[in-house]
């Protein structure tokens, strides 16, 4: 297994039997890091070949269930990923995990906004709840939707994995709000890099570095 995949050490702390979600940033591109890139920047061979090692990474559980954002390297990502598993599926695509995304109340505005202060600029004002709400839903309620749906999406499984897969201006925020992610240190969240949540009983657990959080059953994440 590829030592390059940080998030191996979250799923390997998932307890057998365990139902789990990976909630992450598509594969390696091409196009410049921390800055808006073409809509149809495909996956280089590194990411391809990454993702396959994910994917064997989750043989662990008993089945796989795939969810992307509409963008093709995010759709190419959970095809890769379902490969290395060794059964390749179709992914079910969801506007939830695009970027535009309920969290974005006007995608426009956003990306203008992007534009304007830079991405991690972006994600410095979201996290601080300084972004016009006729832009974006705070933080918190952006990381609540999405661990809602992934939460549906997962509970019903028998030792199964959903791996979701979407992009770093939707993942990195929760990552920072609730798990201390450095983006002004460490930029926006790497490619496949993201959190794991994982089913323990009637509870749920959000785990990144080996910070753990507990998440009720609607999607509530606890703030340190």
């Amino acid at each position: 297994m590829s030592e390059d995949l940080r998030i191996a050490c979250d799923i390997d702390a998932v307890p057998n039997g365990s139902n789990c979600a990976v909630i992450i940033r598509h594969a390696d591109r091409g196009g410049p890091l921390n800055q808006v890139v073409r809509r149809d920047e495909g996956l280089n061979e590194m990411g391809i070949r990454r993702s396959e090692e994910l994917g064997v990474l989750l043989r662990r559980f008993h089945e796989m269930r795939s969810f992307s954002s509409p963008i093709d390297r995010c759709k190419e990502t959970c095809m890769h990923i379902s490969t290395g598993y060794g059964k390749t599926t179709e992914p079910i695509v969801t506007e939830l995990l695009g970027m535009s995304s309920p969290t974005m109340v006007d995608p426009k505005k956003a990306y203008q906004k992007m534009n304007e202060v830079g991405l991690l600029g972006f994600v410095d004002l979201y996290v601080k709840d300084a972004i016009d709400r006729c832009i974006a839903i705070p933080c918190s309620e952006g990381a609540k939707l999405l661990f809602s749906y992934v939460i549906e999406k997962i509970r019903l499984m028998k030792d199964g994995v959903g791996v979701f897969v979407t992009h770093d201006m939707i993942i990195t925020p929760p990552m920072a709000y609730y798990f201390g992610y450095d983006f002004m240190e460490n930029g926006l969240v790497p490619f496949l890099d993201g959190v794991v949540l994982y089913q323990e009983g009637d509870a749920f657990i959000a785990r990144y570095a080996g910070r753990e959080i507990q998440v009720d059953d609607v999607g509530v994440p606890s703030k340190k």
